[in-house]
């Protein structure tokens, strides 16, 4: 994120509207919200864009007093970001009674010497002006009576930030404009996603927990490594449709797939303690279909005894079950250890220019007239052949191919062509698109 940037964290316990009033400002649906108690537990930011005033919105988990291993991390997190902030906002649900919790949370944020405007939330609602006269409780002199829920609410929130946060002189920003790659870690629950995600970034930004679903949110963060910037997604973990059944779990489902759609490379993350399931090869053929580049983490490798005699069998798997994605890169880590990062990030830096490699036509057609001479799918019936081959796109690497067959080709000449073209041109850890094409060389011109 930029770092010219000021930041404003929203606190507050549990329940109050803090992550319904993160989307509202930003103006998308980026947090999970919902009536269950405790739905954040990881926080999020994102820069908000206000009119002509900008900074870095941070949506953190609600303070909550009571003691346990998970409680005790949140809190820890939301702790973290208060020391970052320029400016508190403090969110109060102004239509009940404040509770302890309420107090709590004051307290803390008040001992940061942090800069508070006080948001006052759900103003709306009928009850709320029975309790208004306990906002004085926290002598500031700035209190937002807003409904987080409603557009109307950033006006009022503009008018105080205007004269606080400066204007960014975009002449002054960051010249150094670099590659950004868009990388989503998926995966099955409890494979090890958030400990990869904590081990790439450089620090505990995530919770991680022995508990499935810890994760429910899909949250991001920019790092940079060898001239490039990495914007890394943690995602919920994904299981069959079937499977999903609550909607706290499919809202999770949702964005973990969006974030995979809008990715430019997946990280694909299994425990390689067990075998491949089904449900790795859906997820596996749902990056595929999107047209992601992908990358294969067999996690937990730290937990393997034989490991020579564990690859060969993985590897064996993996081939004769990813049709779809023959020559994946694979790496054997443990996300625990630090000394994986730089291998990691590398393959992915690898992956990401395959995904994005142009071929041109001429290499291509040279190697279409040496790949079909030494075929033995030329003896197919009705004399097929292929007469041209040009790269239409990239991201991912597609191509039009153009024969002289009407009938449709088969299923397996297409895929053996695929994984020639992946072999010849050395496009492991993408997906590669085959147009095929019934028509004279359009290259051609045609005799009057």
């Amino acid at each position: 994120m930029n770092k010219l940037l000021n930041n404003i964290v929203i606190v507050g316990r549990p329940n109050v509207g803090k992550s319904t009033l993160f989307n509202t400002m930003l103006k998308e649906k980026t947090a999970i919200t919902g009536p269950e108690f405790g739905l954040t537990r990881d926080y999020q930011e994102g820069v908000c864009k206000l009119k002509d005033v900008e900074f870095l919105l941070i949506d953190t988990a609600g303070f909550n007093t009571r003691k346990n291993s998970l409680k005790n991390q949140i809190n820890s997190q939301i702790l973290k970001q208060i020391s970052r902030a320029h400016y508190i906002f403090f969110v109060v649900d102004c239509s009940i009674n404040l509770t302890t919790e309420d107090k709590d949370c004051w307290n803390l944020i008040r001992k940061s010497g942090k800069k508070i405007i006080l948001i006052a939330n759900k103003s709306e609602l009928k009850g709320a002006k029975n309790y208004l006269y306990q906002l004085d409780e926290f002598g500031l002199d700035e209190c937002l009576q807003i409904t987080a829920l409603s557009k109307s609410s950033l006006d009022i929130i503009y008018n105080v930030l205007k004269n606080k946060i400066p204007k960014i002189n975009k002449s002054k920003q960051e010249e150094n404009v670099q590659n950004t790659i868009r990388i989503s870690i998926a995966g099955k629950p409890n494979v090890g996603k958030s400990t990869l995600y904590n081990m790439l970034y450089g620090q505990e930004r995530v919770i991680t927990a022995p508990i499935s679903g810890t994760t429910r949110d899909s949250i991001k963060s920019t790092i940079e490594h060898k001239r490039y910037s990495f914007e890394i997604i943690d995602t919920a973990g994904l299981r069959k449709k079937g499977k999903i059944n609550y909607d706290l779990e499919k809202a999770s489902a949702y964005f973990s797939r969006k974030e995979i759609r809008y990715s430019n490379c997946v990280i694909l993350v299994l425990d390689s303690q067990e075998s491949i399931s089904n449900q790795d090869l859906f997820l596996s053929n749902y990056i595929i279909k999107e047209g992601r580049s992908i990358l294969l983490i067999l996690n937990k490798w730290d937990l393997i005894k034989d490991k020579k005699a564990k690859e060969r069998e993985l590897l064996l798997q993996i081939k004769d079950s990813f049709f779809d994605a023959k020559g994946i890169n694979v790496l054997f880590i443990s996300s625990l250890d630090t000394l994986y990062r730089e291998k990691v990030l590398n393959k992915i830096i690898s992956v990401y220019i395959n995904w994005n490699k142009k071929i041109s036509t001429s290499e291509l057609n040279k190697w279409l007239e040496y790949f079909w001479k030494n075929s033995g799918n030329q003896k197919y019936s009705g004399s097929l052949k292929f007469k041209y081959i040009s790269q239409s796109k990239i991201r991912p690497p597609t191509f039009s191919l153009y024969h002289n067959k009407n009938a449709k080709v088969p299923k397996v000449t297409k895929r053996y062509i695929i994984n020639q073209i992946r072999e010849a041109f050395k496009l492991e850890g993408t997906p590669i698109r085959v147009n095929l094409r019934s028509a004279d060389n359009p290259y051609i011109k045609k005799k009057k």
